[in-house]
């Protein structure tokens, strides 16, 4: 493996090394990108870890690669596809254990080492202001410094064991409520609003030595700069500069609606560049081969200059070279493992009227409703879910019920659909009238394009209609979502990671542990 000499590099070469490909899964896109980067090319490739591909697409790539060429992927709950991922960012948080999020980072770099990684997206460290959309369980809640404390942890693991990682998404608004993957963003802070707030969590990592990179937002700052969004504009990346970060800087990715709606593919490319932005997540929408003349072109158009182009691909040879530190094992040991079981357990949080026990009373009549997916099909016979067919369908629902029982052999438990139709409504309130409490299980999908974090309107007026019976709420997902519901004397709060927090929370509900976490963001509930 041998560094990469700027000074070896032509033009061309130096343009191939802004980007990060997004994909080499089709045969004539894989052709040219390997071939770019046996011409060293190429600054880096993206690969989805859980990919049936993954690690024929990795094995391809560090075949063709002579220098230490960056792989990236996102891995905000740890490796995708791992038996040891955290059920979220905000469980970190949750936990306030600055030893857990370093070990989670240690765990996360050393099972990336193995497969290849050396690059992660991450952590994100936007605050939160108030509810939003595929924003609230991947933050720390809403203190800078609390936020910077928790990341820098998690780098530090990162950077103990060679992995370049990227926090993100500079600058992003506290005002901000919409996806930026659907929508494009505006935010009223104020230059003052993102020195002293904004970048808490940047300076506090940086000034622990932890943070190497970060990625740009798409965000309009109205008061800042009414033309370009975070990741084109020069004014708002300059700020990154100013405060005395000097790592390489990538943009979110240019197949976002927030972004690429109102300038177009083509020119953000160069406009990207010259803000001062080193490495592109061009559109995967987008044969690589016609982002990288794109960007050549706007280049040899003088779109940035060539002293622009030199500081880009410094920062990216210097990033390539982290990765040469070798991980500081290539095994998870048991305190690894005990720590990621610890981070799932001390997540869950519990939230109670005065002198209410999260607890259960554990012979009291009860009735389980767990809110399940609707199925529906295509002609072709393809089944889906209405929201997420990864997260809670009726074969989860089986398991759970399982889990329950265990704890409470005579309940009853009855699924109840996101939307549910008037017979599976008139079941759960027929049954509720005949025992001594309900308990409520639900859920909500945090992920790009999920349009909604909340509870449907039906989910909401059946609680209502038995408010008086209801004795706990489990929720798993964005906490904001129980502001909608009726009051009830407790809630126990999971972040994500639907089934270990519900078994988790079943443990809490049934007494056989004392929830410890605490909300890094404030509700209004009822």
């Amino acid at each position: 493996m041998k560094c990469i000499d700027i000074n070896e590099l032509s033009v061309e070469q130096k343009i191939g090394m802004l980007f990060v490909v997004r994909s080499i899964t089709e045969p004539e896109e894989r052709e040219f990108v390997l071939d770019m980067i046996r011409k060293r090319a190429i600054g880096g490739v993206q690969v989805r870890p859980n990919a049936a591909t993954a690690d024929e697409e990795v094995a391809l790539i560090l075949d063709a690669a002579d220098y230490p060429i960056l792989i990236c992927a996102d891995m905000e709950q740890g490796l995708p596809g791992s038996e040891y991922m955290i059920p979220s960012m905000m469980a970190l948080a949750v936990t306030d254990n600055e030893e857990l999020a370093y070990q989670f980072g240690t765990v996360t770099a050393i099972e990336a080492k193995n497969r290849g990684f050396n690059t992660v997206w991450g952590p994100c460290v936007d605050l939160v202001g108030g509810n939003g959309l595929c924003k609230v369980p991947r933050s720390f809640g809403d203190n800078p410094e609390f936020a910077g404390k928790i990341a820098a942890a998690i780098m530090r693991g990162y950077n103990d064991n060679g992995m370049v990682s990227t926090a993100k998404h500079w600058p992003a608004g506290m005002d901000i409520t919409d996806d930026q993957h659907m929508f494009a963003t505006f935010s009223k802070l104020t230059e003052d609003d993102l020195r002293m707030t904004v970048f808490g969590p940047y300076r506090y990592a940086m000034e622990q030595g932890q943070l190497c990179g970060i990625m740009t937002n798409h965000t309009i700052f109205i008061n800042i700069d009414e033309t370009y969004p975070g990741t084109l504009s020069e004014k708002l990346i300059s700020i990154v500069r100013e405060e005395g970060f000097d790592g390489i800087i990538m943009t979110d990715s240019f197949a976002m609606m927030g972004v690429l709606q109102k300038f177009g593919e083509e020119k953000c490319y160069g406009i990207a560049i010259k803000a001062g932005n080193d490495m592109i997540l061009p559109n995967y929408r987008t044969p690589f081969k016609q982002s990288y003349e794109y960007l050549l072109r706007a280049y040899q158009e003088g779109a940035f200059s060539e002293e622009r182009l030199n500081e880009a691909v410094r920062r990216v040879i210097e990033a390539q070279n982290r990765t040469l530190k070798p991980a500081t094992a290539t095994e998870l040991s048991d305190y690894h493992k005990e720590c990621i079981t610890r981070i799932g357990r001390e997540s869950i949080c519990a939230v109670t009227d005065d002198g209410v026990s999260p607890a259960l009373n554990p012979n009291s009549k009860k009735m389980f409703a767990v809110l399940v997916e609707n199925p529906y099909s295509f002609e072709s016979g393809e089944s889906m879910e209405i929201s997420d067919s990864t997260v809670f369908n009726i074969e989860q629902f089986f398991a759970l019920k399982e889990d329950i029982l265990a704890k409470y052999p005579t309940a009853t438990v009855i699924p109840i659909n996101q939307l549910p139709s008037a017979a599976q409504v008139e079941q759960v309130c027929s049954t509720a009238s005949e025992v001594d409490e309900v308990i409520f299980m639900t859920y909500v999908s945090t992920r790009s394009y999920r349009a909604s974090e909340s509870l449907t309107e039906h989910i909401i007026n059946v609680m209502r209609s038995m408010q008086k019976k209801i004795s706990a709420v489990v929720h798993i997902g964005n906490p904001y979502a129980m502001e909608a519901i009726p009051h009830v004397p407790r809630v126990i709060f999971g972040i994500g990671g639907i089934e270990q927090s519900q078994r988790n929370a079943l443990d809490v509900l049934a007494g056989v542990y004392q929830p410890t976490g605490k909300l890094p963001v404030r509700l209004n509930l009822k």
